[in-house]
């Protein structure tokens, strides 16, 4: 009873450690032209914030990593 109890805690937590790296597998690098879309909907946003120039490139680089996150991309390190 021991040793059944002891296999379904090992298959359940190789399963779960499986599924983890799946998913995290899963994510892919966003289209230039999304990617794109997404600095002029940031700036809208820089502009309703009333960003300063010296925040503009942080700020941007914040939002559209956010905005990727929200759909399963692959974070920027730089914007295009």
């Amino acid at each position: 009873m021991k040793k059944s109890i002891l296999a379904l805690a090992l298959l359940t937590l190789s399963s779960s450690a499986a599924f983890a790296f799946e998913n995290e597998a899963e994510l892919m690098e966003a289209p230039s032209d999304y990617v794109s879309s997404l600095v002029a909907q940031c700036k809208e946003y820089a502009q309703e914030d009333e960003v300063s120039k010296v925040e503009m490139k942080a700020y941007l680089l914040t939002c559209v990593n956010d905005e990727l996150e929200e759909a399963y991309y692959l974070p920027v390190k730089v914007l295009p």
